[in-house]
Formats: structure tokens, sequence, C-alpha cells
């Protein structure tokens, strides 16, 4: 019961999104199901207009002869017309279904893209990418199975049942229906049964998906660690599960149909022992007969069909089911954007007040951290890995919710300000740099896709990245590949930074935007943008030092706590963790200038 009550609220669910509120979609559809109503009174007149010829043809009679051609060209024409509107029927039908599936999925891929980071991390990329292959597939199950098939084969099952009272007694259809709710009884709790195998099936395999799809995405690290045959023997165990679960789900629906084959064949000898006993016995004649058996014969098919049918709804709801799931996951107030949250136009202030964040609660990165950022300055942070100091972008992206503390914009809790509106003023060269499996030219775009051609170029020459495109063979139409793959760490982020300049945000965050660079390229490149980043806003998150020396401000992180700040010059007075971390760097300096050197005289020897 509680199933039914489920598979019920599902169809609720989705029914705003089959009657839509486009006025020629609802026009389709009524069409569609018009014709549906004069396909059932068409298919119920074929019998009738049947048993007339043969009653006609039982009885010779050369007066009749006029009538019987009209009779059996009537028989051509119903039958043809049936079939024809069967197929118009499927034509008018498809527009307005798959328009249906393509808004759904639309809402549903818009949907995605406002879930917390915190959802997609703790889903498999497999998973929630199968989830709108889900929804064309069910959509299409649902809707033809139930509204297309079982629905139309219920009413014209009561019509005929209707049509035999009429003509020979209570008993006909009373049998008729009886056998009919025999069988629709016995496939609902059958299937039913069955179904639970068709779910365990579609977990398996949306679960063997997601895992194929991950570890393809980790290719790199499979060759790393030259773990193939772990892969391989991982992938053949989601396949033989896959391949039990599937077997199973199958057979159990042809017992299914086994069963359905005794229940019409039952019906088949009762009805038409009860008219071959009347025919000996009254005035039944062969045309009385052939009536009653074409009855039979005309829903032995789609009840015989309908365990496929079921099966296909059942499949489908499953399929759905985990899809609304996903639907109807709520954003956080973070990922809002409704009108009755506030909207930013511009960038004047950024304060963290005690903010304490954990991407576990058990383990906090950040301690009652407090900092102050005017706009058109520029604010380090520095510190050892796991600092804590990444968690600060991800925070003002309002990726996670804090655990404690406020986080104000412009003197605004971010919590009631318009994600967008906030995304707007905010640009990024993120420390994980992903990009599209397109064009470079299109992944600088990206960023800003109304800009010109000329502001795309200064953009990746400022980002010195010009000298690369000259030497790839397609420059910069030259495809990245998956998440940017074919290309090295220092281009992915020279293309990260020509991605941010273009986009000229009220804020420009670096989160380690130069550390897969050497010295002399990040030199030349934060020459390059130091122009436009002096009178921004910027956020400059380093392991190297020498790219926050200018800040106006420098916040030292150790273990999730600002330790020390100040200017650079302040801070390497006190001689604390700055101080150290500082003269690490110039060793490391002079030890790349000894490398570089000897490079260049190598270079010259080799002439």
């Amino acid at each position: 019961m509680q199933e039914k009550f489920k598979n019920l609220k599902i169809i609720k669910d989705i029914f705003p999104f089959l009657w839509t509120k486009q006025e020629k979609i609802r026009r389709l559809f009524l069409i569609a199901f018009g014709l549906i109503f004069i396909s059932i009174g068409l298919d119920l007149s074929i019998p009738i207009v049947l048993k007339e010829v043969v009653s006609k043809l039982s009885a010779p009679d050369k007066s009749m002869t006029y009538q019987l051609c009209l009779l059996l060209v009537a028989y051509g024409i119903i039958w043809t017309s049936s079939q024809t509107i069967l197929q118009v029927r499927q034509i008018i039908m498809v527009r307005p279904l798959e328009r249906c599936i393509r808004l759904f999925c639309s809402k549903l891929f818009d949907h995605l893209h406002s879930l917390p980071m915190k959802f997609h991390l703790d889903r498999k990329t497999g998973a929630i990418t199968n989830a709108l292959e889900r929804a064309q597939r069910g959509f299409p199950d649902v809707f033809w199975g139930l509204f297309l098939f079982i629905v139309p084969t219920i009413i014209e099952l009561f019509l005929a049942a209707t049509i035999l009272c009429y003509y020979y007694g209570a008993i006909y259809g009373f049998i008729l229906l009886f056998i009919a709710a025999v069988f629709i009884l016995f496939t609902y709790y059958a299937t039913e049964w069955a179904s639970h195998f068709q779910t365990l099936s579609n977990e398996q395999q949306s679960n063997t998906n997601a895992n194929i799809v991950d570890s393809l995405l980790n290719f790199a690290s499979v060759k790393y660690f030259n773990n193939k045959e772990y892969e391989v023997i991982k992938c053949d165990a989601h396949l033989k599960e896959r391949e039990n679960l599937l077997v199973k789900s199958i057979s159990s629906m042809e017992l299914v149909r086994i069963g359905q084959s005794f229940i019409i064949g039952i019906g088949l000898v009762l009805l038409t022992y009860t008219a071959g006993k009347q025919a000996l016995s009254s005035g039944f004649d062969a045309s009385d007969f052939v009536l009653i058996n074409g009855y039979i014969l005309q829903f032995a098919a789609p009840l015989h069909h309908i365990g496929f049918i079921v099966r296909d709804i059942r499949r489908g709801l499953n399929e759905l089911a985990n899809v609304m799931e996903i639907y109807k996951t709520k954003p956080t107030t973070l990922y809002r954007t409704e009108k009755k949250f506030h909207s930013l136009d511009k960038l004047e202030s950024i304060e963290f007040e005690n903010v304490s964040f954990g991407y576990e609660p058990s383990h906090f990165i950040l301690k009652n951290v407090s900092f102050h950022l005017q706009a058109g300055t520029t604010l380090g942070i520095v510190g050892a890995t796991g600092s804590g100091k990444s968690t600060i972008s991800n925070l003002l992206f309002k990726f996670f919710d804090i655990n404690s503390g406020k986080i104000f914009i412009n003197n605004q809790d971010i919590q009631t300000l318009n994600t967008e509106s906030l995304y707007k003023l905010f640009g990024i060269v993120p420390q994980d740099i992903t990009l599209f499996n397109t064009t470079i030219y299109e992944n600088i775009l990206f960023a800003r896709p109304s800009a010109r051609k000329e502001e795309v170029k200064e953009a990746i020459e400022l980002a010195q990245l010009g000298s690369v495109l000259k030497k790839l063979p397609y420059h910069y139409k030259t495809v990245v590949g998956e998440r940017g793959l074919k290309l090295s760490g220092g281009e992915k982020q020279r293309i990260a930074i020509a991605r941010t300049l273009l986009k000229r945000p009220s804020l420009y965050i670096f989160d380690e935007a130069t550390s897969s660079l050497d010295l002399s390229t990040e030199d030349t490149i934060m020459k390059n943008i130091a122009p436009i980043i002096q009178n921004s806003t910027s956020i400059i998150i380093a392991h190297r030092l020498s790219t926050v020396v200018n800040a106006d401000e420098i916040l030292v992180f150790h273990d999730g706590v600002i330790e020390e700040r100040g200017t650079h010059t302040s801070l390497l007075k006190k001689q604390g963790i700055y101080a150290s971390l500082w003269k690490s760097h110039e060793e490391a300096y002079k030890e790349s200038n000894v490398a570089l050197k000897a490079k260049g005289l190598g270079e010259l020897l080799n002439g």
C-alpha cells in the first residue's frame, strides 16, 4: 500500500511538467487524447461490423449484396482508420512529450547547479549525470504506458463488456470483466514482486556506471600506481552483480508472463464454451459467436502485453523516484537567489567575524577567524599546507555554511545575499583548476561570454599565454581535453588567470595562482596584472611569499588560526612564523636562480 501511494505521489509530482502552461503543448495533448477515444470507438465497432458481415454471409440473399459490399468496405475502412489514427496519435504525442522532458531536464540541470557543494561531494559524478538519463527514460515509460495504454485499455474493456451485456446478457460482460480483473490484479502484485529485482538492477546499473565513470576520470592515477588490474577486477565485480540482478529481473518478468498466459487462456475457454453452449441451445448463430470471440481476441493481445507495460511503468516510476528525490533536495539558504534576498551592485567591504568552520563537525579547519578587507585594498593570506587558507575562498563563494560566526559583505550577512549577484562580483584563479572539454578560447570566454575577441586576446597576453599558444597546432582553438588533461599545470593556470582577468570582477581571488609556474614567468605575470588589481580589491592566497609582499595586510595562518597579521615589513620585524617562511622562500628562490642559470648555460653550450 505504501508503494502504491508512493507511485501516485510520483505521478502527481510529474504531472505539472506534462500539463505545462504552454497552450500549444496542451492543445496537442488534447488532440492526442481525442484521437484515443476515436480509436476506441473504431476498435469496438470492428467486431460488430464483422458480426453483420458473417450474418449476411450465413443467409445469402442477392438483395443484400449491396449492403454486404458496404459492410465489407466499412470493415476495411474502420480497421485502416483505427491503425492510421494510432500512428497519427503517436506522431502528435511525440512533440509535447519530448518538450516536457526537455523542460524538466533543463530545470533539473539548473537545480543541480543550485545545490550546495556538499551535495556534489557526497555523490559520485556518474550517479548525478545518470539522473538526467533516468529522467529521459522514465518520463516516456510512465506516460506512454499509463496514459496511452493502461487507461485506454481499461476504458475500452468496460465499453466492450457493456456491449456484450446489451447483446447477450450480463453473464458475458461479467466473465470478460472478471477475467480482466483477475488478470490485472495478478499482473499488479506479480510485477510488484518482480519489480523488486528491477529496482535492485537499476540501483546496481547506476552504481556500475558511476564506478566506471569515476575510474575513467582518474585514469592517470590508475597509471601512476599501476593499478589497472585492480580497477578491471573491481569493474568486473560490479558488472557481475549487474548481470545477476538483471537475469533475476528478466526471469521474474517472464514468470509473470507465463501466469498471464494461463489467465487469458482460462478466460478464452470460459467465454467460448459459454457462447458455444448457448449457440447449440438457443438462437445464437455464427455471427454472434464471431462477435464474442472477436472481443476476446481483441483484448488478448493488449492484456498479454500489459505485463511489459506495467514493468516499464514501474521501471519508469523507480527511475523518476530517484530523480525527484534529487529535484526536491532544497538548496541551503546560502544558495538562494530569490528576490527577497539582497542583491549587490558593487563591493565595499568584506568582514569575517569569529568564523569557525569544519568540513566535518569533529574537525575544524578555521577557528574564530576575524579580519576586515576594505574595497581597493589587497589582502595576502599565507601559511603552511592545510592551515585553512583556501577555505576562505570557499566560504566567500558560499560553497559551505559556516559552523559559527558571521561573514559580512558590505556590512550585510552573507546568508541574506542573492548568490548570483555575489558571484558576479567575484573572480577566482582556484588552486584546483578544471576546464571544459572545449577550446582554450571558449574556456577563457566562459568568464564573460559577451567579451570581444580583442579583449580575450588581451587577457591571453597578460597571462603570458601567447607564447604557449604559438606552440600549439590550433593555437587558441586547441581543445584542452577532459578537465584540461591535455595541458600542463602551468598552462592551465595561465588559462585560469586569463579567464579571471577577462571577467573584470570587483574582487580578484588568487588561490595559489602561480604555484605551477616557474619564478620568471610568475614574476612577469604579476607585473602584468599589478596595474589591473592595483585599484581593485584582491585576496592573494599564496605559498610563494613573493606574490604578497605588496599586500596592504598579510594574514599568517597556522592550524586554522590567524597567528600573525600585518604588512610584509612589520611581519619580518616580528621574527615569527612569517619571517621563518620568508627565509625558506629566499633560499628556494636562490636555488631556483642557480638552476635557471645552469639551464641557460647548458643551452648556450649545446648551441
